[in-house]
């Protein structure tokens, strides 16, 4: 009896190290395949980047990779070109004016959903980020038709307004996780202590949005500064801003400045994106 539980107790043993070897061996083939897939991904992204990059310092007349020299020409044409520059100082002014009121109305969005109840809350809340869902040029040619119906159209502050509105959905989604993240005993609190809505909100629900604020003002930002369709279909070419330099450039020829200028754009971008992981990675956390 002894003899033959001893041989079953080994034989489930060897069963048993089989299968754990079994498992090992598929973990570290679905990790292989999962870190070959990621690295592929990345890969794809990544070097078109590094190719534009590259060609930007080539010291040639037209794109060329690989870039026979380096040099700095086509940048000092970036900043020597007046054009260039008012597009870039178009650029900026939009994407500061966008990040501010997109943050605006999104944050004021997500505060009216999250505080008071509303009859057709999932509605609203749906119209809301409607304008991420939708095709930037059916966005676009909805603005062209109200602006021009207003007569306003071709107005530089026309497109900032349209920004604001399409990338308000970023700041509404970010404030709005902020919202149901807080700890409402500190507005309570002031308010048992005699604080005004007002001031609760400014000294308490603000401050601890500031991480979500600022995020979905970065995010509106960058993403305004990139920005082309909508920009292209409201000041058409009246108003540049860089996109649209860019793309009036590819009419005529394939200068490197495109090249130099894209770089710009991509550190800048990084920069963006480090910030908001600096100043509000936490939020995800």
């Amino acid at each position: 009896m002894s003899d033959g539980r001893e041989t079953t107790r080994s034989s489930t043993g060897e069963y048993a190290r089989l299968e754990t070897k079994r498992g090992s061996g598929r973990d570290r083939l679905y990790q292989l395949l999962l870190n070959s897939y990621t690295s592929l991904v990345i890969g794809f992204v990544l070097l078109p980047l590094v190719v534009i990059s590259l060609m930007s310092f080539t010291p040639s007349e037209f794109l060329r990779f690989p870039p026979e020299g380096l040099s700095l020409r086509w940048y000092r044409e970036f900043f020597d070109s007046r054009a260039w520059l008012v597009a870039m100082q178009n650029s900026l002014f939009i994407a500061i004016a966008a990040a501010v009121g997109a943050t605006s109305i999104g944050a004021t969005a997500a505060f009216a959903l999250d505080r008071y109840d509303y009859r057709f809350e999932m509605v609203l809340t749906g119209l809301s980020i409607l304008p991420i869902l939708l095709p930037p040029v059916i966005i676009g040619v909805a603005f062209v038709t109200l602006f021009g119906l207003l007569g306003v159209g071709g107005e530089p502050w026309t497109l900032a307004v349209a920004h604001s509105i399409f990338f308000s959905p970023f700041p509404f989604v970010l404030v709005s996780q902020g919202l149901g993240d807080i700890d409402r005993s500190y507005e309570e609190a002031a308010a048992d202590l005699g604080a005004a809505k007002a001031t609760v909100i400014r000294r308490i629900t603000v401050p601890l949005l500031r991480a979500n604020l600022f995020a979905g003002a970065l995010f509106a930002f960058i993403l305004s500064l990139n920005e082309y369709i909508i920009s292209w279909l409201i000041s058409g070419f009246s108003f540049k801003t860089i996109p649209i330099q860019i793309f009036t450039s590819l009419r005529y020829s394939y200068s490197p400045v495109i090249a130099a200028v894209s770089l710009l754009f991509i550190v800048m971008t990084v920069v963006v994106m480090l910030m908001v992981d600096r100043f509000a990675g936490g939020m995800w956390k």
